[in-house]
């Protein structure tokens, strides 16, 4: 086999060669309004303290909200909501979550609401933005976690089956993680 010249813009690729892993974004508006936002440019960047990020756009409602509120709910989505996930571009506010058919919680340690179809949850505080070409880069510190009880009672490799991420490839396609594999120590 040999190499060959691949596209630069990601809209191209397939196969994806930067898969990002699903997650709706949830906030609360100045009004508390609700809102979700289907996410899949999100990395953490430090340990310590413990920060992530995800890309959008500056005039998305959810960056205006987090921007307002200083706070956002990280909510991973899972094999079952994926589809619903998808189709719920179509629509805004409280529209696509009762379309996608989930029930929002409270979170512990900030004004955010948490989406309870999602097997793990992060809280996260406003830590900074930057602006990168044509994408607002928001960096939150996450200040809770909460996972199903049923994961972290299985074992090592068990864990992420029942987590059931998914990650985006491309348009219309995404996948769950596969197979789990150990490096050798």
């Amino acid at each position: 086999m040999k190499k060959v010249p691949y596209p630069t813009n990601k809209r191209e690729w397939s196969p994806s060669l930067v898969p990002g892993p699903v997650v709706l974004i949830s906030t609360y508006d100045s009004n508390r309004v609700p809102n979700i936002a289907p996410k899949s440019w999100l990395q953490m960047v430090s340990f310590d303290p413990p920060i992530l990020m995800f890309s959008g756009t500056r005039e998305n409602t959810t960056e205006r909200n987090i921007l307002r509120t200083r706070c956002f709910g990280v909510n991973f989505v899972n094999t079952a909501l994926a589809s619903g996930v998808f189709e719920s571009i179509q629509w805004f506010g409280r529209e696509r979550i009762q379309k996608v058919g989930l029930t929002l919680t409270a979170a512990s340690e900030i004004e955010a609401p948490l989406v309870s179809e999602s097997r793990a949850n992060l809280e996260c505080r406003l830590h900074s933005t930057c602006e990168v070409g044509s994408g607002f880069v928001i960096f939150g510190e996450i200040c809770a976690a909460s996972i199903w009880d049923e994961i972290l009672a299985a074992e090592d490799e068990k864990r992420y089956e029942l987590l059931d991420q998914v990650f985006f490839l491309e348009d219309g396609v995404f996948a769950r993680m596969g197979k789990v594999l150990k490096a050798r120590k």
